[in-house]
């Protein structure tokens, strides 16, 4: 998260993929990304094959929004 604090600025979003998903689980934890970035994404896929339903706040997203985003949303990427 501190990675995240330092790379971040308000125009930032964070893309939860995999098992960081698990941080969509909880309201305290997508608060502080909420802190962090504008938006917070999970990746439906991941998210059903885990079987979690994300806290309120976190958008759900498929593979080609996930495209759009990196493409034409934002205008860098950080894989952390």
């Amino acid at each position: 998260m501190d990675l995240l604090e330092s790379l971040a600025d308000d125009d930032s979003a964070v893309v939860l993929l995999n098992d960081a998903v698990l941080f969509a689980l909880k309201e305290d934890k997508v608060e502080r990304l909420k802190m962090v970035c504008s938006d917070v994404y999970a990746m439906k896929d991941d998210l059903q094959g885990r079987g979690i339903k994300p806290a309120y706040g976190v958008e759900e997203i498929d593979y080609p929004r996930l495209v759009e985003l990196i493409m034409e949303d934002f205008q860098q990427t950080i894989t952390v």
